[in-house]
């Protein structure tokens, strides 16, 4: 059974501002008349109108529901889960955060893979944790993290958090819904799985379909940055059991999710052929892209994401061509551990397949 830190544990805190549609529910009839919130009058002359139009600067205006109850009530049902197992926030990083702070106490250990998605680690010292890494798998053309020597890891320093990224950021690589499996039940009983499946919505093949529903003693995250081109609006969402997306609505910032941001991701939600498009189109662009790189003799890492990754002989090689890139304007991503800076991270876009960008990167410019 997972456990909450410890001041969380068996002391509930109750939001002083639920919102307007949490009183509605208990009143059993809308409110008309919004004067008890202290929101600013309309004004005609709103330099949102333009920007916005009239009803993006009328949602500006107004506070949003701290709960976003609606998009709840959308993410459910795309995920074949309940609404109170659904929880949103501002992006998958604040999520992060979010569940660190939920289950971390000041000097706990928090395992994941050395070199996976940094903000782990950023948010993770900031609450006081001790991280330990274990290394990636590595094999002919493979960079995957080694789910064994998390598990292995996690029971000998008694870890509070296991951090995955699944498909993984920065190598691209994807675990199967059975190896997450195995992972989860060889971790403690009373350990999190926080389960960052970003990426997950690019794994459309029929044997890469991720768990289903709720997973016991885990934390799964989700994001419309990627797959719905929300990145500039931050909206995240985490599935978890209700008891888990409960206890966090007690400490999360009531009114961190934008209206704006709310209204923009239910239209997203809304239009799911958007998304397949959208999807469809980068998993294109992205096997053009790794055929380009690999046709130039470079190592391109399997993906199943939205990007490739490059394997360059060291990071010395991946460093000088990243600065040639960033010398032209063009911005690449080499992470900043120092197990993965011989990578060089790369988005399937139309702009990747510049002839010019692709001879930088395989150093022939």
């Amino acid at each position: 059974m997972t456990r909450f830190a410890r001041h969380l544990e068996h002391h509930p805190i109750v939001n002083p501002f639920p919102g307007i549609v949490k009183l509605e529910a208990a009143l059993g009839h809308p409110i008309r008349t919004r004067i008890g919130s202290n929101e600013s009058m309309p004004q005609p002359a709103s330099p949102l109108l333009q920007l916005l139009g009239a009803a993006g600067a009328e949602l500006a205006r107004l506070y949003p529901d701290p709960y976003a109850h609606a998009l709840r009530a959308r993410a459910a049902a795309l995920n074949g889960v309940t609404a109170d197992e659904v929880l949103f926030d501002t992006g998958a990083d604040s999520l992060i955060l979010l569940t660190l702070r939920l289950f971390c106490n000041v000097g706990d250990t928090v395992v994941s893979t050395a070199g996976t998605y940094p903000t782990l680690r950023y948010f993770a010292e900031g609450v006081g944790a001790q991280v330990v890494e274990v290394d990636y798998a590595h094999g002919d053309g493979l960079l995957a993290p080694d789910l064994a020597a998390l598990a292995e890891a996690a029971q000998r320093h008694r870890a509070a958090l296991v951090y995955l990224a699944n498909p993984d950021n920065p190598s691209g690589h994807y675990h199967r819904a059975d190896a997450i499996a195995r992972l989860r039940a060889a971790l403690p009983a009373d350990c999190v799985l926080l389960l960052d499946e970003a990426y997950v919505d690019f794994c459309v093949e029929q044997d890469d379909a991720p768990p289903a529903g709720v997973l016991p003693g885990t934390v799964r995250l989700r994001t419309l940055s990627k797959a719905y081109a929300l990145a500039g609006l931050r909206v995240g969402y985490a599935i978890a059991a209700a008891d888990i997306v409960a206890k966090a609505d007690q400490i999360r910032p009531q009114y961190a999710l934008s209206a704006v941001a709310q209204a923009a991701a239910q239209a997203v939600l809304d239009e799911p052929d958007y998304a397949r498009r959208l999807i469809a189109d980068t998993l294109a662009l992205r096997v053009q892209l790794a055929e380009a790189l690999r046709a130039r003799g470079l190592t391109v890492l399997p993906s199943r994401t939205n990007f490739v990754a490059i394997a360059y002989p060291d990071a010395a090689v991946a460093e000088r061509i990243q600065r040639a890139l960033l010398a032209d304007g063009v911005a690449v991503h080499r992470p900043p551990h120092a197990a993965m800076k011989h990578l060089l991270r790369v988005t399937a876009h139309p702009q990747a397949l510049d002839a010019a960008v692709l001879d930088v990167l395989a150093g022939s410019a």
